[in-house]
């Protein structure tokens, strides 16, 4: 009797595996990087589980999908990977509504900025690409500042300077204090590019700089907040809809708002920890105190007033989203 249940209960096993759906899900950062490891595959694993038996979301990291950070969209709407994490900053002009959280003084941290982001698509602020998928995310980072070779602590230091921006609208904001900004390194040669000159530092936080290796070769950092990178987990829609009604309530579940407030609270104690870590290697990090950051504020100032004229509605997605930042916090 117990040959016949053990028997029984495989064939159950088997038959339930087979009827699994497989996900492909790219990350074009290496698969021990913080967030891919400690945020994707998590949730990878927890949609997987509550899935019963649906799904299985596999993750496809260290590109292996596609190497190209800026290739990630088109492998979702290929449907080469059924969902990725997408820097938006690679693909100017797709995801404009969003950039706003690129602004500089603007974005907190994550956790605020990721709430206040999901809220922003709720509401319907952002739209246009961002419908075309299925979002199971829109988050951001916690505020990028500068990495450099050298200590830099006015705006004017930065006069001539080649540096790195991450993002449009953060390159607008190098411009403005009259650095020449330099765009197009992604994050895998943004070390070499620092190593060997071509740039004397970037705009990053610490989860970027630890993935990428920049703390490994700028040793200097003065923590203004000069904007946030916007991110996203997109999905192929027409690969969501085709799904059973159990993975999509699986899906659902760890989406949207969940997966804000999940993303954000990681990245910020990651935050933390990271600069821990720079401390403890004598990193030179200088704070700005109130006098500093309204000088910063002033230079960059330049960057928010183009985004908002040329942004269509400029004006009201800047607002609404100062307005669910300060809900969010």
């Amino acid at each position: 009797m117990s040959f016949i249940r053990y028997a029984a209960a495989a064939l159950l096993a088997t038959a339930t595996m087979a009827q699994a759906e497989t996900l492909r899900f790219a990350s074009f950062e290496p698969p021990q990087a913080y967030v891919t490891k400690n945020v994707l595959t998590a949730w990878a694993e927890d949609v997987s589980k509550a899935s019963e038996g649906t799904l299985d979301v596999k993750m496809f990291a260290g590109g292996t999908l596609g190497r190209a950070p800026d290739q990630q969209l088109k492998l979702v709407e290929d449907g080469v990977a059924d969902l990725a994490w997408v820097i938006p900053g690679y693909s100017p002009g797709r995801f404009v509504e969003g950039s706003v959280a690129e602004l500089p003084f603007l974005v907190p941290d994550s956790t605020a900025g990721s709430k206040a982001m999901w809220k922003m698509y709720e509401d319907g602020i952002f739209a246009n690409d961002y419908n075309k998928f299925k979002l199971i995310g829109v988050v951001v980072s916690a505020p990028n500042f500068i990495a450099s070779t050298k200590k830099i602590t006015e705006p004017e230091d930065l006069n001539g300077v080649n540096f790195r921006g991450p993002g449009p609208v953060l390159l607008t904001a190098l411009k403005a204090v009259g650095a020449v900004p330099i765009g197009g390194i992604t994050g895998a040669n943004l070390a070499d590019s620092i190593s060997r000159g071509l740039v004397e530092g970037t705009l990053t936080e610490w989860t970027a700089g630890e993935t990428f290796r920049v703390t490994e070769v700028a040793n200097n950092y003065l923590m203004a907040p000069l904007g946030a990178t916007p991110m996203l987990v997109l999905m192929n829609k027409a690969r969501y809809d085709a799904l059973p009604e159990k993975a999509k309530a699986a899906i659902d579940q760890y989406s949207g708002a969940a997966f804000s407030e999940r993303f954000g609270r990681i990245f910020d104690e990651n935050m933390v920890a990271a600069r821990k870590r720079a401390e403890d290697r004598k990193a030179t990090i200088t704070e700005v105190d109130a006098e500093a950051a309204a000088r910063w504020e002033a230079a960059v100032r330049p960057a928010t007033d183009a985004w908002i004229a040329e942004t269509p509605n400029g004006q009201q997605i800047y607002d609404a989203m100062k307005a669910a930042l300060a809900a969010a916090k």
